[in-house]
């Protein structure tokens, strides 16, 4: 079907919105700066709090100071207020400010107290706040997670709060997989192995979207923000880092940006290289096949993996209420991998049937570019602004592999001739994203959010498989397709925020999206979908503080698990002859209703919050493995009926010194599955749990040091459990050359306790695989700044992003 398009009327109606809003008068808002220090010079990591002056508990503007003690409070609309500074091992500062208009306010040096309660005789050593908390979930800041340097963005989840990631690099947040944005948008760089640790700013988690996102977000949303330098002048900088695991790895980052005047224009590249090793064993029992009983597979990866990145960026202020972003991305990636399967099959009675060792050589080499504009327009109203975002991203994934087949006696000696075969996966992704997005405050107490947004994703695969007879290389039709696949979601949210009084705020919205999606299959005309259907999502989220700090929350939201491409897609991956798998161009969306009620407290030395949630599915996705008459276990998503998971989730942070910070997050959750495939039922409860231990250690000014444990109970599959995972990382900073250059060490699965499986079966078959990845790995990585503005950027990531 043709790729469909956006009416022109909506164009034109956007026009019409740009035009009006530039139109618009100024506004008049101030600025406050000033400078923290103690007794010893300037100090840094102090919250800075704005509130309301009859109001203790509206927080009107947050900032933190930088390494000089620096900071700024900008658009801050007249009125009283009172800034109130934060800081383990300080009393805490409050101070009156009346702010009138286009006021430029210098509160000059605020001069802090050491608590004499905390500290003692013992050194002061400043602690920034672990978690910043929202209102849908929290951030966190990738210069806090040091244990993940050189690594990728997988590596860095593993160390955030509340987020699991196995060892094959799967990410989920209670049990389900999380919708990944990039800079708040769906990007081509969703895949988080592309992305470099280094170049990453913070994380959000969203765990109660509201109608604003997209209603495919059923396990929540993970935001990762790059790096965006905001700092005046000219400054660059570079970081290089290596490092051993079974084998070599390396990355290195350089930042160039020069910011003056209306303009801020940043430029970087980093890259990342290693080499990988990977084990997996299996064995599979099918009870109907009493000659092909037992299957006992052993495999050896040996894989290369590197990625490049570049980023432009540039920021142009037409005057003090128009803006303009325009970023672009471009990635290049590649691997080859070399897979050694080994595939032993016995009778029931033990003796041997056949015997081989399967050697595929993968090329894989991809490319991904993406341009992203952004404006924002301040109307004279204070608060009263629109946005609008527009994307387009291309990735291209070319992939070869030769497979060569040996026949092997039980002894495992060459038993026939070899088998050759060759395969290629041609891919082209399209992804474009358009978002307006209007606010508008209705009085001092509510806002009204607006906004339209509209998602356009093409995708086409060419597959060949070709199997050589009498030394030809002849195509397998069987084998061989081209599948094509186009989606467009268009939606339409709004939502009003307000405050019935000081102790009660809430949120309530509505989103509408309609989906049209088509896939076909050139060589199976039978394979074809097209697709129409639209959905209502209400959300609401409801707070009460109980004082300044204490609240309780509450909040429902009705979301979407729309089948993608890669569940969508009917083409079959064979590079285990034995062990298949693919897509089902017959899925339904999974519709989920979700609660949840939480409470959280936070007082000066530890903070702590709780919540318990409720999730019911319809249609639930999972992948299902079935054995059929050839030997072949094939496995394809599936819809399976119903679905339940409720649990509870804690996460507390507390500061038992003033050079240690601990953080320790919870997760206890049942999950049920009820449901059948054809004639077979399908029923699986099992109860799961997950922590992670986060300690942060100040050694002095210029060290620090953490370390981090996970757990991973198992968790429930529609066959059967996936395995626990564990492990231990721990990293080390400093900062060296006057404080111009940083060293850091990362010691990652200290154990090598890390490794993943799972165990499945029914009445016709059992099946375990265990995998190991080589985890356990040392990386050293220097970072060194030419100016003395820059000189902490590269190693603590302290940057900002609009």
């Amino acid at each position: 079907m043709n790729q469909q398009y956006m009416p022109r009327k909506i164009y034109t109606c956007i026009i019409a919105l740009i035009c009006f809003a530039t139109s618009l008068k100024a506004q008049t808002n101030s600025t406050i700066h000033g400078q923290i220090k103690d007794i010893n010079g300037p100090v840094e990591f102090v919250n800075i709090l704005l509130y309301a002056n009859q109001d203790s508990i509206k927080i009107k503007a947050v900032a933190v100071s930088d390494s000089l003690g620096h900071f700024t409070l900008k658009n801050v609309v007249a009125g009283n207020y009172i800034l109130k500074t934060q800081m383990v091992g300080y009393n805490v500062t409050r101070l009156p400010i009346a702010v009138g208009l286009n006021n430029q306010i210098n509160l000059g040096e605020i001069i802090l107290s050491e608590d004499s309660r905390l500290l003692g005789s013992v050194e002061v050593v400043s602690q920034k706040k672990v978690i910043q908390k929202t209102t849908q979930g929290f951030i966190i800041s990738a210069k806090d997670n040091i244990t993940q340097a050189g690594g990728t963005a997988t590596d860095l989840l593993k160390s955030i709060p509340t987020v699991v990631v196995d060892a094959e690099g799967a990410i989920t947040i209670r049990g389900k997989g999380p919708m990944i944005l990039i800079n708040g948008r769906v990007s081509g760089l969703a895949n988080t192995d592309q992305i470099p640790a280094s170049s990453i700013e913070s994380v959000e988690i969203i765990n109660n979207p509201t109608a604003q996102y997209d209603a495919d977000s059923e396990g929540g949303i993970i935001n990762i923000t790059l790096k965006k330098s905001t700092k005046q002048g000219t400054n660059a900088g570079f970081s290089v880092g290596g490092g051993m695991g079974a084998k070599g790895r390396t990355a290195a980052a350089f930042n160039i940006n020069h910011q003056s005047g209306k303009w801020n224009v940043g430029l970087s590249y980093d890259m990342r290289y290693s080499d990988r090793v990977r084990n997996a064993n299996g064995i599979r029992t099918t009870f109907d096949s009493p000659l092909a009983y037992l299957l006992t597979q052993k495999r050896n990866d040996q894989r290369s993996e590197q990625t490049q990145n570049l980023k432009l960026n540039i920021d142009y202020a037409l005057n003090a209420n128009n803006k303009i972003n325009v970023e672009l991305l471009g990635n290049i990636e590649g691997q080859n991998n070399t897979e050694t399967l080994q595939s032993l099959i016995n009778s029931r009675t033990g003796l041997f049937q056949s015997n081989n060792s399967r050697v595929s050589f993968e090329d894989e080499k991809g490319n991904v570019g993406e341009l992203a504009v952004a404006f924002a327009h301040k109307m004279a109203k204070p608060g009263e602004k629109i946005v609008l975002n527009a994307s387009s991203s291309l990735r291209k994934v070319n992939q070869l592999t030769d497979i060569v087949t040996t026949p092997l006696s039980s002894q495992d000696v060459v038993n026939g001739k070899l088998f050759l075969q060759n395969t290629h996966s041609f891919q082209t992704q399209g992804i474009s994203n358009f978002k307006v997005d209007y606010t508008k405050p209705l009085s001092e107490v509510s806002t009204l959010e607006t906004g339209y947004k509209a998602i356009i994703r093409s995708n086409n695969i060419d597959f060949q498989n070709q199997s050589q007879v009498n030394g030809i290389f002849q195509i397998n039709p069987s084998l061989s397709n081209v599948f094509d696949f186009h989606e467009q979601v268009h939606a339409a949210y709004i939502q009003v925020r307000s405050e019935l009084s000081k102790a009660i705020k809430f949120d309530v919205g509505l989103r509408a999206e309609q989906v049209m999606n088509n896939g076909s299959s050139v060589n199976n005309k039978s394979i074809s979908f097209d697709r129409n259907y639209a959905n209502l999502f209400p959300t609401a989220n409801i707070s009460y503080a109980l004082n300044e700090s204490d609240f309780v929350k509450f909040s429902y939201g009705k979301r979407i698990n729309r089948p993608g491409l890669r569940s969508l897609n009917p083409l079959i991956d064979i590079t285990d002859s034995l062990n298949q798998h693919g897509g089902n161009p017959y899925l339904k969306p999974e519709i989920v209703h979700a609660f949840e009620i939480g409470y959280n407290k936070e007082i000066e030395r530890w903070s702590f919050s709780t919540s318990a949630f409720y999730r019911a599915s319809t249609n639930i996705i999972r992948q299902f493995t079935e054995m059929q008459a050839n030997g072949v276990a094939l496995t394809t998503p599936q819809n399976f009926g119903n679905g339940t998971t409720y649990g509870i989730e804690e996460i507390i942070t507390w500061y038992p010194a003033p050079f240690w910070s601990m953080n320790t997050s919870v997760s206890i959750f049942q999950q049920n599955i009820d449901g059948a495939i054809g004639a077979s039922d399908v029923a699986n409860n099992v109860g799961s749990w997950y922590g992670k231990w986060i300690n942060n250690f100040t050694l002095s000014k210029r060290a620090k040091l953490q370390i981090i444990s996970n757990y991973t109970s198992p968790v429930a599959l529609p066959q059967g459990t996936r395995n626990a995972v564990y492990n231990i990382d721990l990293g080390f900073q400093t900062k060296i050359l006057k404080g111009k250059g940083g060293l850091g060490i990362v010691l990652v699965d200290i154990f090598n306790m890390q490794n993943s499986g799972q165990k499945i079966g029914n009445s016709s078959f059992s099946f375990e695989r265990t995998f190991k990845i080589d985890t356990r790995a040392v990386f050293v990585t220097f970072a060194y700044s030419f100016t003395n503005l820059f000189k902490e950027d590269l190693l603590d990531n302290k940057f900002s992003n609009d």
